[in-house]
């Protein structure tokens, strides 16, 4: 049997102590997220999150509260959030590709 190209000299032993390891870390990665804050600043909207996309906290600068124009504040609430839940999303998908091995291909 031909091993997979850039197999590496450890064979499956080695790709199995790679996987056992990225195992360890991405039990770690959940609460590293969690203790990550992000920080969106939409102006007088601003909002924090924290590295699962979990929405902690959300500040509006009452200067900008207009009875008449209800839309505008809305718009920026969603936006911020919006922002929010994408940064931490890149976040998480960073950091877990940053833990998965190099595995070879074996297709």
């Amino acid at each position: 049997m031909k091993l997979p190209k850039n197999f590496g000299p450890q064979g499956f032993g080695g790709m199995m102590q790679q996987m056992q390891s990225a195992m360890a870390r991405a039990k770690d990665l959940e609460t590293e997220l969690e203790n990550e804050r992000i920080g969106i600043d939409k102006g007088p909207v601003k909002a924090l999150f924290d590295g699962t996309g979990r929405l902690l906290k959300i500040a509006i600068d009452p200067a900008i509260v207009d009875p008449e124009d209800v839309e505008s504040l809305e718009d920026l609430i969603v936006s911020a959030v919006r922002d929010g839940f994408e940064q931490s999303t890149n976040l998480r998908n960073a950091r877990v590709q940053g833990i998965m091995p190099n595995l070879p291909d074996l297709g």
